[in-house]
């Protein structure tokens, strides 16, 4: 899929915009997270009532869920350096081809922040 012609999302609470496949990638995140706190909480209060094996079973489960919830974790911290990484080569690669522009937003960025400091 190309991603030079996607639409950058709307932003939302002052955030800056969040492209379609970061957005996608957000929702399956927080989706998945929910799952698992939803499936550790039924472990937990089913080990309660579990024997010793039972326990033992849960613990392995839980353990599984664990490790499923820490790759699935890895892969989307590897996603968001890639991303950072196009980022920041893209940025070079603008300051370098226009530098005095690049200059002038750093310096209208830095007054519109001390004045919102200023007004503190």
């Amino acid at each position: 899929m190309d991603s030079s012609n996607a639409q950058p999302m709307p932003a939302s609470r002052g955030l800056p915009d969040i492209p379609p496949q970061a957005q996608a990638d957000f929702d399956r995140l927080r989706e998945d997270f929910r799952t698992f706190v939803s499936d550790c909480q039924t472990l937990l209060k089913n080990a309660t009532n579990l024997s010793g094996e039972g326990a033992t079973i849960a613990r392995a489960q839980l353990s599984k869920r664990m490790a499923d919830a820490q790759t699935k974790l890895d892969g989307m911290r590897q996603t968001a350096n890639d991303q950072a990484m196009r980022v920041r080569v893209s940025t070079e690669d603008y300051v370098r081809r226009e530098p005095f522009k690049a200059v002038g937003i750093a310096a209208a960025a830095g007054a519109l922040l001390a004045m919102l400091l200023a007004r503190r």
